[in-house]
């Protein structure tokens, strides 16, 4: 990508200076700058005044040019940012005025409301600041639905070409192109990419998400995505946890001739001691009370924002000791790299099977355990063995941050056989009754 300046006229006393962006052979944009100056005494070859001698008006406008186009160029940067002459506009007018001009596309909306949650000016339901994984998951949406447009960056469209990939037609969606038709049309899309069902409902459901925004910003009309046909597509994604005697396993291995692993070990553990999302071990602080005689640990929660507390279990505050009362911390995906490895050399070889969906069709995938094993699974696993140690749901729900009992009960990892003996411990199967 580069972007350049120019004067064109020659003998008025002010010309406007134009800005030049050009991406490859599909983006050459040409806007003015805002930024006026005499053409005779500016250099098109230097992209600034000729004068040797400046004056402080000169220093000024160099110094605008240079603040502008590192504003350009780190919006355009952004391999997910629309490269349209309205875009460009609009972030010439922001910079000079402060004032972001309004959405008048879908595709701007999207990527406007996405830099409005990274910047911090869109907050979340409870008035928080956006997860981060939240903001990364429209951003991979926002992707896939650009190039179901026929909207690629330059390195997405080599890829697609060097693997023999078809190039769609660009054909840009608006508001009011959002109809059970274009519905139909992107789910088979997504269908043919390869994404799973699981991946095409958060996609749907993320269109919807942005079309209740922009209509509720007056931007539009189309209210044919609240039609019961334009729904989103469930799918139950298979996942693992690790029983307690598993986690014994991982506990006990001996790491102490490799630092990094035992540390990454230790992470993951602590995850599924406190069923702790991984975006929200990144950043918390442990703060341990006593009271009545028992050790409590008190979290933070970045998603959910509330404050949760958990009775400090044994192994935990074993974990704790070995880093001075302190979390062990490591980038996440080194954790989740790493964790497999372990996994490994605990012995986690069983053979999984099952069902998955690609492509439209169903096929039977296998896999084994320790290669499924990732930072969530810290987190499953220590609300499914809540679970199944008899811990009541709404105490569990307290910790998970979960809403409703069905939301958790399709989250945690039991099978029937599992569910059956459980309910043989409940007294309702364990007391005679007055048959006769």
């Amino acid at each position: 990508m580069q972007t350049y300046y120019f004067v064109s006229a020659k003998k008025r006393e002010l010309a406007p200076i134009y800005v030049r962006l050009s991406a490859g052979r599909k983006v050459d944009l040409i806007v003015k700058s805002g930024l006026p100056v005499n053409p005779l005494r500016w250099s098109n070859r230097t992209q600034s005044i000729k004068q040797r001698i400046l004056t402080d008006a000169d220093k000024k406008l160099i110094k605008r040019l240079a603040e502008l186009k590192e504003v350009i160029n780190t919006e355009f940067g952004n391999e997910y940012t629309e490269r349209t002459k309205e875009r460009l506009e609009s972030v010439i007018e922001q910079f000079h005025t402060g004032k972001i001009k309004d959405a008048k596309t879908l595709n701007q909306y999207i990527d406007q409301y996405i830099k409005d949650a990274e910047s911090g000016e869109r907050k979340n339901k409870d008035a928080k600041d956006l997860a981060p994984g939240t903001i990364k998951a429209w951003k991979v949406f926002q992707r896939n639905f650009n190039e179901f447009q026929g909207i690629y960056t330059e390195k997405r469209l080599e890829w697609r070409k060097t693997n023999k990939k078809p190039i769609r037609t660009k054909k840009t969606v608006d508001f009011d192109s959002i109809t059970i038709d274009l519905y139909h049309s992107f789910v088979k899309y997504l269908t043919d990419e390869g994404f799973n069902r699981g991946t095409i409902g958060r996609h749907i459901k993320e269109l919807k998400m942005f079309m209740k925004k922009s209509l509720e910003d007056k931007l539009h009309n189309n209210r044919e995505f609240e039609y019961s046909a334009f729904k989103g597509i469930s799918s139950e994604s298979f996942s693992i946890y690790l029983t307690k005697s598993e986690l014994d396993k991982l506990y006990n291995i001996d790491l102490s001739n490799d630092n990094d692993l035992e540390k990454a070990r230790d992470a993951f553990l602590t995850l599924c001691e406190t069923g702790l999302r991984i975006s929200d071990y990144s950043q918390v602080d442990v703060n341990i009370r006593t009271e009545d005689g028992r050790k409590y640990i008190y979290l933070n929660q970045h998603k959910t924002g509330g404050q949760v507390i958990i009775p400090l279990s044994i192994r935990l505050e074993g974990i704790l000791k070995r880093y001075d009362g302190k979390l062990p911390r490591l980038p996440e995906q080194y954790i989740n790299k790493k964790i497999k490895i372990i996994a490994q050399k605990a012995g986690f070889d069983e053979v999984l099977k099952w069902e998955t969906e690609k492509y439209g069709k169903r096929f039977e995938k296998t896999a084994h355990k320790w290669e499924l094993i990732s930072n969530h699974t810290g987190r499953r696993s220590a609300l499914t063995n809540w679970y199944l140690d008899g811990i009541d749901v709404i105490s569990i729900m307290m910790i998970s941050g979960h809403k409703t009992e069905s939301s958790f009960m399709k989250y945690i990892k039991i099978t029937k056989e599992q569910n059956a003996k459980k309910l043989a411990l409940h007294p309702s199967f364990n007391r005679l009754t007055n048959v006769g």
